[in-house]
């Protein structure tokens, strides 16, 4: 009878490596003001897009909808906030003209960028 084969050495203990934490930018937006032109015709809405995120931001767009008393969009604008690039937890400002339509209710804004 041959002998038994030698035993397989024992596996490498396993071991638990940190990993990084995921870093994100994310946006909130500020308040936001709305002012007529000085003939009426338009509307400046102006706010903030603050990085609530753990990485500066970079192509930011912001949009801005003026939506009607149903919530349906009337009128809309992008805009690029200054500055582009927004480092976490700081803020940039964003400003866009819209037509002074009497059906706008109140506005809806979004900040998407990476």
């Amino acid at each position: 009878m041959p002998p038994p084969p030698p035993a397989s050495p024992p596996p490498p203990p396993l071991t638990e490596e940190s990993l990084a934490p995921s870093t994100t930018a994310d946006f909130q937006i500020g308040p936001i003001k709305e002012t007529a032109s000085a003939d009426g015709a338009a509307v400046f809405v102006e706010g903030t897009v603050r990085n609530v995120g753990s990485r500066p931001s970079r192509d930011v767009q912001v949009t801005v909808e003026g939506l009607d008393a149903s919530g349906a969009r009337v009128v809309s604008a992008d805009t690029l906030p200054t500055p582009q690039a927004i480092p976490p937890d700081t803020s940039a400002t964003f400003v866009v003209r819209l037509p002074n339509d009497p059906a706008v209710r109140t506005y809806h804004v979004v900040a998407i960028g990476r």
